[in-house]
């Protein structure tokens, strides 16, 4: 007896019973899901290897998933190792497959949530990095396909730029992101503006403005492409400002960073100016 085409398998059959399938799962996720962001990572250079030198965020959507598990939130999920400190929670969300389908035409995304896109999720407020998007199961239900499964982890801010137009996620890349802190001299011209980019007129480094305050001329700024020098101009849209002076190893926005420490310990240890820490044994002619 031949398998019924009410209920197909692997191929044919009548959509009606994959149909109705799909909106129980859309119903579930639209009754106990939550409205998340979905930021699409737009690669803007690559090396040969095909690893992301650098990439932006300018995009947004909203779109419903169901927060399937939580693993690691609250249990020993943060750890400190030779790198600093590491945070590994994970979280699983559940996206309907057509309900995905419908938003990325919009947007012209790819068929299926990607690894490397961020989630934003209103109700910790955090940002989350997808690792893993599970879009093929062993044994499809009536032979498809109805929700992707998406595991991420907290996103560690590194050079990335994200102005995507929402306040509570454009803020967090400036506040969490590594920065540093500027002084000025007396003399500049103008105010600098939050979240424009200021450029070095002899180093040619860029970066953008987290916090600027004419009364200490004290300017916070994240983003840098490179290193500053002392003297130069900084120049930003209605502001040009001479550089007295800062410290590239005093970074504002990581708690846990001990760069600055570790530099001025090694200093009372080391002696940087020596040559050859060997002495001079086989030193010949005083050639080193």
């Amino acid at each position: 007896m031949a398998t019924s085409h009410y209920f197909p398998q692997r191929y044919g059959g009548n959509k009606s019973e994959q149909n109705f399938i799909q909106d129980l799962v859309d119903e579930q996720i639209k009754l106990f899901g939550t409205d998340l962001y979905y930021l699409p990572r737009v690669i803007l250079q690559e090396n040969a290897l095909s690893d992301v030198i650098y990439s932006k965020f300018e995009k947004q959507f909203q779109i419903e998933m169901l927060l399937q598990n939580v693993e690691g939130f609250g249990n020993d999920a943060e750890f400190i190792n030779k790198f600093g400190l590491k945070i590994t929670d994970e979280v699983t969300f559940v996206v309907s497959r057509r309900r995905w389908e419908l938003e990325g035409q919009r947007f012209g995304l790819a068929i299926r949530p990607l690894e490397g896109d961020l989630l934003y999720f209103p109700l910790t407020k955090q940002l989350y990095e997808i690792k893993f998007v599970r879009n093929e199961t062993a044994f499809y239900q009536l032979g498809q396909i109805y929700f992707y499964q998406i595991i991420a982890e907290i996103y560690e801010f590194g050079n990335e730029d994200i102005s995507v137009g929402i306040d509570d996620i454009d803020e967090m890349d400036a506040s969490l992101s590594s920065s540093i802190t500027i002084t000025l001299k007396l003399g500049g011209t103008g105010n600098f503006l939050s979240k424009e980019t200021v450029t070095g007129s002899i180093s040619g480094t860029t970066a953008k403005v987290s916090s600027w305050n004419p009364a200490t001329r004290k300017l916070t700024v994240y983003k840098r492409s490179g290193t500053f020098v002392e003297d130069e101009d900084l120049t930003g849209a209605e502001a040009t400002w001479e550089i007295d002076n800062f410290d590239s190893l005093d970074d504002k926005n990581t708690k846990y960073s001990k760069n600055k420490y570790i530099e001025e310990e090694a200093d009372t240890i080391l002696d940087f100016s020596e040559k050859n820490v060997f002495g001079n044994y086989g030193n010949f002619m005083d050639s080193f």
